[in-house]
């Protein structure tokens, strides 16, 4: 990405840009940041994104064209008007200016009739496409990675490390519903006519502008979700399709969902544990030796090989805050005193 040549484009040249499309289409990832960076430091752009953000989306939902009759007739009725002499300004060279004219005026008749197909061809498919011609966007946070994207109404998230969203390419007037596994902090754009849902296996968020966290990994035992403003309402399955628990939350208070027995709990919660991951902080709190390990290899992108040798009594449990440590770092921790020792080799990690 070539930030400076983006500061003097209209949304017709972002549009054409393939950097661009890459960027909304998420099959550039590594240029993400540069993109949030740049967008930071040029306000004034954004009307012009926007305007090329919904071209390109529209773009994609052309599998309804407008008949061809009626295009047919449209460009008959322009090419009469064109035809229509002009004997204003009579002069010495008038049969030149009228060329131009009639040239200027093709052109003119020629993007009136692209625009106008283009906004019937996107009308057509938005009001008309089936549920399943809104084909899903989805972006992932590898292991050891980070990522923040900004979805199709402003609203800005945050994936944590071995964490995937989708959502539509383009969210109905309604609601606006996204599906997240892993971990993800939302700051989203207040829309009261479209409430903002977030579905994570039983459980379902609500919101309408809000900013707060969720946790959600597969194999974790619970899933959570700790508001940091606005208010929040959160439901679970805890039994067959009709038994629904639900809560509502405010600024500070978190819903936790036992998966296994069924339960919706509200509490205080600690911000750095919750959402300190955001600032690279590493919490953990009673964490039992298996759940360490898959936390440490999905926050340095490690793989951990243990050797049948290595025993944690069943009873030990892990606590600490680590902020922006390497990983030698809180291994040592771990081992103490002389629990195990390892080697790390690059993206393997040993124990004996």
């Amino acid at each position: 990405m070539e930030a400076h040549k983006y500061d003097r484009f209209g949304y017709k040249d972002f549009v054409l840009d393939d950097d661009f499309r890459a960027w909304l289409n998420g099959t550039a990832p590594e240029n993400d940041h540069l993109w949030e960076k740049w967008l930071l430091a040029n306000p004034s752009h954004r009307p012009e994104i926007e305007k090329a953000r919904k071209i390109v989306y529209a773009l994609h939902f052309q599998g309804r064209p407008v008949p061809s009759y009626d295009i047919e007739q449209q460009w008959k009725r322009l090419e009469s008007s064109i035809a229509a002499p002009d004997v204003r300004n009579p002069s010495v060279d008038q049969p030149r200016r009228i060329a131009l004219r009639r040239v200027f005026r093709l052109l003119a008749a020629a993007c009136v009739l692209v625009g106008a197909f283009f906004l019937v061809n996107r009308y057509l498919a938005y009001h008309h496409a089936p549920a399943s011609a809104f084909v899903p966007v989805e972006h992932k946070a590898a292991n050891g990675q980070q990522r923040k994207l900004v979805l199709p109404d402003g609203t800005r998230v945050t994936l944590n490390a071995g964490s995937s969203i989708s959502y539509p390419e383009e969210f109905e007037e309604k609601i606006r519903k996204v599906s997240l596994s892993g971990e993800a902090f939302f700051d989203v754009t207040r829309n009261e006519k479209a409430p903002f849902v977030i579905t994570t296996g039983e459980v379902v968020t609500k919101v309408l502008g809000t900013s707060f966290n969720i946790r959600a990994y597969p194999e974790n035992k619970a899933v959570q979700v700790a508001v940091v403003e606005g208010k929040v309402k959160v439901n679970a399955k805890i039994g067959s399709e009709d038994q629904n628990a639900c809560v509502f939350l405010s600024k500070s208070e978190m819903a936790t969902f036992q998966k296994e027995a069924g339960e919706l709990i509200v509490s205080i919660y600690d911000e750095k544990e919750q959402i300190g991951w955001k600032d690279g902080m590493l919490y953990f709190q009673k964490s039992d030796f298996h759940s360490t390990i898959l936390k440490l290899e999905r926050w340095y992108g490690v793989k951990f090989e243990v050797a049948p040798g290595v025993r944690m009594d069943t009873d030990w449990r892990f606590s600490g805050k680590f902020q922006d440590k390497p990983l030698d770092y809180i291994l040592g921790v771990m081992s103490y005193p002389n629990r195990f020792s390892y080697k790390v080799n690059n993206s393997i990690v040993n124990l004996q």
